[in-house]
């Protein structure tokens, strides 16, 4: 693969990947923005710290985001990003051990202070860490704090959502030759989309879309005759998909849609005659195909029959999963028999997905394009509207039976679609009877840019909150409020200065021009390398 050469480091698409993860790591959002998020977290502190998956210790910081069963707390989420980051929180335990006890109170104190000058939690609490820690040691509280809230978002949410990105950045190279319109599209999908508010929070949505991304890439190279099918290389697949599962349960669905997709490679076409020639696709199997299909659904039970072994130790059943159970509501699929005719508060809260990243609107009519156009990847294209489909039903299906609880989180269930109907984006300026070539290259830009815009915006004053809380009051709207009130804010900076006690808008004005910086080093002497080549 062309990502792991030695000059890698050196390339646009390192660079690209890197500018990227430094600019999501610098609106992360602090601990505290998601109580899905502290409950993940807590699980990944319970192992390490406990050796147990019962977060009973770390329960209080994850508020109603966890599950209670049997006596014992449990993280209410699936538990891939939990499970992955056990190594990390390992690794920087040591870090935190080596500070001197004077700066762990130091440091403690200035916490303690903080969260008293923030408003009160759900709960009507003061957001300060003895409150929801108090079994623990001031050592062990910042560990906690620090590694949950800084180290495990970097390395894992952050990380794999940059690296979504660069492999889509590479697989566009198949749909079109104009690098600048690649390297555009890249960017609407990083900065376009809620995706942006989402790879700044420790939420593990990105993670199941990356590896879910990875599996179709390889089988979308096998279609298209750039790998050998192999078995290793089809249960290589197979397992990407399974363990995408671990992150979203709603992945178990897309990995079987995935195996319908490997599946129509062996669809042959046979023109029958009845009343008139018509053709018919058949299965055209033999016994190595077989086997290839048998190595897919093997990768794929792996992981899912672990993730059922986790839920069978800590709920006795393999088919049930901490949703059932969770405090602040339990939204199972067994709920669909409740479902409800959408109320127009409903609808509006959907339409949002769409609404707040109009450059989704160009990416879906780029689909519709690839399917009229019939071209070589015309099998690709209709298996993603499938899948875009099933997300849809998927989607609506809870959102309509469980309006309170799904409705305002209606569009992080739609992300999954999100790196796929980008590939087509190329589409929308060949052969279009909507607009003329330029036009459609202006409506490109200014839909581009409000994308861009608004979530950016979010990520900056609405955060995760934003992609939950939709209203006309809503998180998104107070955020554009508050950024032309305020102008350009990092939540990470903000956090900063009120804990060391400076000036918040210094440490904004410092935190833009260090990242501003950074990515000039980044790509200055590139671009100077590649404008005196010219």
């Amino acid at each position: 693969m062309p990502f792991i050469k030695s000059d890698f480091f050196r390339s646009k698409e390192f660079k690209l990947f890197l500018t990227i993860w430094i600019i999501y790591i610098f609106y992360m959002q602090m601990f505290g923005a998601s109580t899905a998020a502290n409950s993940q977290s807590a699980l990944t502190a319970a192992i390490v710290n406990e050796g147990r998956f019962e977060i009973d210790t770390y329960r209080r910081v994850a508020g109603g985001g966890i599950a209670f069963y049997d006596g014992h707390y449990y993280s209410g989420q699936a538990p891939g990003i939990s499970f992955i980051s056990v190594p990390l929180y390992i690794l920087s335990k040591p870090i935190i051990n080596l500070l001197p006890q004077r700066i762990i109170d130091s440091l403690f104190d200035k916490l303690e202070n903080y969260g008293e000058s923030l408003p009160v939690d759900f709960y009507g609490n003061k957001r300060i860490p003895s409150n929801y820690l108090p079994d623990l040691s001031k050592r062990q509280i910042l560990e906690y704090l620090i590694i949950s809230g800084l180290i495990l978002p970097v390395f894992t949410t952050s990380l794999f959502s940059a690296l979504t990105v660069l492999l889509l950045y590479l697989l566009l190279k198949r749909f079109t030759k104009n690098e600048k319109l690649r390297i555009i599209i890249t960017i609407l999908f990083a900065f376009g989309t809620i995706r942006f508010s989402i790879a700044t929070g420790f939420l593990q949505r990105p993670l199941a879309i990356f590896f879910m991304l990875a599996a179709f890439i390889i089988l979308f190279k096998i279609r298209h005759k750039d790998l050998e099918p192999k078995r290793s290389t089809i249960f290589a697949a197979g397992m990407l998909a399974g363990f995408s599962a671990w992150f979203d349960y709603f992945h178990i669905l897309a990995a079987g849609l995935l195996f319908l997709y490997l599946l129509s490679f062996y669809i042959k076409t046979k023109t029958i005659e009845t009343k008139g020639p018509k053709k018919l696709g058949i299965l055209n199997l033999n016994k190595p195909k077989l086997f290839l299909l048998l190595s897919f659904i093997i990768g794929v039970s792996i992981p899912i029959i672990l993730l059922s072994s986790y839920h069978y130790i800590i709920l006795d059943s393999p088919f049930t999963t901490p949703y059932a159970y969770k405090l602040d509501g339990a939204h199972e699929l067994s709920g669909i028999l409740n479902i409800k005719l959408p109320s127009a508060g409903t609808l509006v809260y959907m339409s949002k997905f769409f609404l707040f990243s109009p450059i989704i609107f160009l990416a879906l009519y780029g689909v519709h394009k690839a399917l009229l156009k019939k071209d070589a990847f015309y099998h690709d294209a209709l298996a993603i509207v499938i899948f875009a489909i099933f997300t849809l039903i998927y989607a609506s299906v809870l959102t309509f039976a469980y309006p309170s609880e799904i409705a305002p989180s209606f569009k992080r269930y739609m992300t999954p679609i999100l790196p796929f109907i980008f590939i087509f984006l190329p589409y929308i300026f060949t052969g279009n009877r909507l607009l003329k070539k330029n036009k459609m290259k202006i409506t490109f830009i200014f839909i581009g840019i409000v994308s861009i815009i608004m979530n950016w915006i979010s990520a900056q004053y609405a955060g995760i909150g934003g992609l939950r809380d939709f209203g006309l009051d809503d998180e998104q709207i107070i955020a554009v409020y508050n950024f032309l009130g305020n102008g350009p804010s990092s939540d990470f900076s903000s956090a900063l200065a009120n804990v060391l006690g400076g000036n918040v808008l210094l440490f904004q004005l410092i935190g833009l021009l260090t990242l501003s910086l950074i990515i000039f080093l980044i790509w200055g002497p590139y671009l100077l390398k590649h404008a005196h080549s010219r």
